[in-house]
């Protein structure tokens, strides 16, 4: 980019000719992604804000189309969170998603049974890394976003459960969300079948199929004929920005509740928060 250019389309942005303003437009989106930290540089955040949700939507469009289900939870949250917060940047939201991988690496064993896996993981989540739930009515958005979870270690309960996976995941331990209408728990696997289920609510407490009802009904879920089934990670992105959109709708952003919706477009029809 040419400073001189680039500061001349930026005192183009308002004029009052609509065909300049889709020039100046096309002009800086060709630039690329970088054109959005330049833009923030010199003042002109708006224009930052959208031309980044749009780099970004793109890169969720091509992460999706070559993973299929099986998305990468970490590349899905830093698209996500990039969208929410474009001065984000990769290598500051994977020193801090590594630096929890870490801690368990530290302490991996081929020797151990799932319990016993899963009882390790739970000490250094909740008590050695202190991942903490709050907001337990999804409205705050400091508690929602993936890239602050990972920093603070504190989270409303649907972003609990998505970086409760995404870590465990990353230190080869094979959880699965389990969807239902209202919410989600993670599951472990094992051999294809349902081993048993993870209460974030009560750090990581197990529960299994038979008391799977009762122990939903105290984290706060309101049961009837409900489908509970193990699903793959889009659906678990999908969820997350469900509820993100829900936390932002409900703080009074429309530019972020606006951009959110496109990404469940991208992802796909199914909804599991709003009916």
């Amino acid at each position: 980019m040419d400073r001189n250019e680039l500061d001349a389309l930026i005192e183009l942005l308002d004029d009052d000719d609509n065909i300049v303003r889709s020039c100046v437009d096309e002009r800086l989106r060709s630039f690329g992604p970088q054109v959005v930290g330049a833009l923030l540089d010199a003042g002109a955040g708006d224009k930052a804000e959208s031309l980044n949700t749009e780099f970004r939507l793109g890169d969720l469009k091509r992460l999706l189309a070559r993973s299929g289900g099986s998305v990468s939870l970490f590349d899905g949250a830093f698209i996500i969170c990039s969208i929410a917060d474009c001065t984000l940047r990769r290598r500051e939201l994977e020193s801090s998603f590594f630096k929890c991988v870490s801690e368990y690496q530290k302490e991996a064993s081929d020797d151990r049974t799932a319990f016993e896996n899963i009882g390790v993981f739970n000490h250094i989540f909740f008590e050695r890394l202190g991942f903490t739930l709050y907001d337990m009515g999804l409205s705050n958005p400091e508690y929602a976003l993936v890239s602050k979870a990972l920093e603070n270690r504190r989270c409303n309960p649907l972003t609990m459960v998505y970086v409760y996976i995404m870590v465990a995941q990353t230190c080869g331990l094979p959880l699965l969300p389990l969807c239902f209408q209202g919410g989600v728990v993670p599951v472990y696997m094992e051999n294809g079948k349902e081993l048993f289920y993870v209460n974030v609510y009560r750090k990581g407490e197990i529960f299994y199929r038979h008391n799977l009802g009762a122990s939903l009904k105290f984290i706060g879920s309101a049961l009837g004929n409900i489908e509970f089934k193990v699903r793959d990670e889009r659906s678990l992105l999908a969820i997350n920005v469900e509820s993100l959109q829900i936390v932002f709708s409900r703080s009074g952003s429309e530019r972020l509740s606006s951009a959110l919706e496109s990404v469940l477009a991208l992802i796909g029809p199914e909804r599991f928060l709003t009916i």
